[in-house]
């Protein structure tokens, strides 16, 4: 049906009609709505020792956090797998309450770290093999290939993040030396920029530790760091949060008060969170008494939540999450329940708690665990474009907590307008035009290049066609 479209209106005049909008949207960029209401949970995948969903019997994922794409593709790596394949490692990927077990590794070899882009790739390190470094899953030719080893003598690759540009950022550890963050990148030749060292392995460096790294599509790795002579790594040390560039150069985001008594800040949480245009979520405690959420970019600080004024109590030590929207996931309690809450600085929303029910392939399922000290919660969060946040929950039925029904991947799915999003990045932007004009004038081929993304948001009047008469809605969509 939109053949007959193509055929009668040529290319040139279908960008001509996009245009006077365009010229309109350059000047004004467009407005995002406020911190998801979230009510519509979807399981992923079910771990148990029988009866397990999208998994198989005795499949595990333990305390990983899982990952999820801008067009909600999921990933996360199994640690146990059941026999015959109990001496090897997972990865599991899929989306929209589907998916499967797509790579497992080597007996024996250790996997940690699975990190999805929205190229529907997956990086991951392996360790513990013949086959040790940075691993990458490529689900369009459904293969995996060790993608580098670099640098030279590194025996560690931990933390990875692999970001829209195929380059992944990483702690390097060198066995009896120290440890270092990098980035690697796989064109236009491979190869791996060094952005800091700790001074085991950089002697002039003032940094005695670094700590987990985060990495953005700029190339960028944030992270705290230690400062003090080698070996001098205890509390007590200087600590400061940066954002490091690939040619080594720095902007420090935040310090903690034995590195400027003037701050506010008397500890970092260990991990951090990175934006594209360099704004870090991080946690840390008060110099004033307490916990809070923060995202910096060095200039201006915004207090996502405190233990003391919001209703996020006693923050988890489990590392944030950030979108670039400036929204920050994270674990916290509400009460005396573990939660996972997601805010902006102006809106702080719940997104899950102990003893919610949620819908499961058993049915309503109560987010729970048979020993009431046990987290309900494992690992981490994520978080996307479209504020989904996606993590991973103990289950049993809504009546009897004795009766384990194992651990659930869930996302939590935010609303959104879809309308115009035609690379389905959960916003319409100016990045949307080509691909609307590729869906009015060859739907095929618009098919062919975003697969996951409905042409269905291009027919804005519901006439069942994206044709001419939707140019003008789409142009409205642009402009705030």
């Amino acid at each position: 049906m939109h053949r007959r479209f193509a055929q009668e209106t040529p290319a040139w005049m279908l960008r001509a009609g996009l245009f006077a909008g365009l010229i309109a949207a350059f000047v004004a960029p467009v407005a995002h709505g406020g911190v998801p209401l979230y009510t519509q949970y979807q399981l992923q995948a079910r771990a148990n020792f029988s009866g397990a969903f999208n998994l198989p019997n005795g499949a595990f994922f333990a305390n990983n956090t899982p990952q999820i794409s801008d067009a909600g593709r999921v990933a996360f790596h199994l640690s146990v797998l059941p026999p015959p394949n109990d001496l090897k490692k997972g990865i599991w990927f899929g989306g929209n309450g589907a998916g499967s077990i797509v790579h497992m590794a080597a007996d024996d070899a250790f996997v940690s770290g699975a990190t999805l882009n929205n190229n529907e790739r997956v990086a991951w390190e392996q360790t513990f093999s013949a086959q040790n470094g940075l691993w990458v899953y490529t689900h369009s030719t459904m293969t995996a290939v060790r993608q580098t080893t670099l640098p030279i003598g590194a025996s560690n690759w931990s933390s990875p993040t692999l970001n829209d540009a195929n380059q992944i950022g990483y702690r390097v550890t060198f066995s009896g030396t120290g440890q270092a963050w990098y980035s690697y990148t796989p064109t236009p030749a491979p190869s791996a920029a060094l952005h800091v060292a700790d001074n085991g392995v950089l002697p002039e460096s003032p940094y005695s530790f670094v700590f987990t790294p985060a990495f953005n599509n700029q190339r960028q790795i944030a992270g705290k760091l230690r400062l003090g002579p080698p070996g001098q790594v205890g509390n007590s040390q200087p600590d400061q949060i940066r954002i490091f560039n690939a040619d080594s150069t720095s902007v420090l985001i935040a310090e903690d008060r034995d590195s400027n008594p003037a701050s506010p800040f008397s500890a970092f949480d260990n991990s951090v969170a990175l934006t594209n245009d360099g704004r870090v979520a991080f946690i840390a405690n008060l110099f004033a008494g307490g916990r809070g959420v923060y995202l910096s970019d060095g200039a201006t600080t915004i207090e996502i939540a405190h233990t003391a004024t919001s209703a996020a109590t006693n923050i988890e030590f489990f590392a944030p999450a950030v979108n670039e929207q400036g929204w920050v996931a994270f674990r916290a309690f509400e009460g005396g329940f573990r939660a996972i809450w997601v805010g902006d600085g102006t809106t702080l929303r719940r997104v899950v708690r102990e003893h919610d029910i949620l819908p499961s392939d058993l049915g309503p399922a109560r987010v729970d665990q048979n020993n009431a000290s046990d987290p309900v919660f494992g690992g981490g969060v994520s978080i996307n474009e479209c504020g989904d946040v996606i993590f991973n929950a103990g289950l049993a039925p809504p009546d009897n907590d004795q009766i384990e029904w194992g651990s659930g991947v869930y996302v939590a799915i935010a609303p959104r307008e879809t309308k115009g999003d035609l690379d389905c990045s959960c916003t319409v932007t100016l990045d949307d035009v080509g691909p609307f004009v590729q869906a009015l004038i060859d739907p095929v081929a618009y098919g062919a290049a975003h697969p996951d993304c409905p042409i269905a948001n291009a027919d804005f009047n519901g006439d069942t066609f994206a044709d001419g008469q939707d140019i003008p809605h789409f142009i409205a969509a642009l402009i705030p």
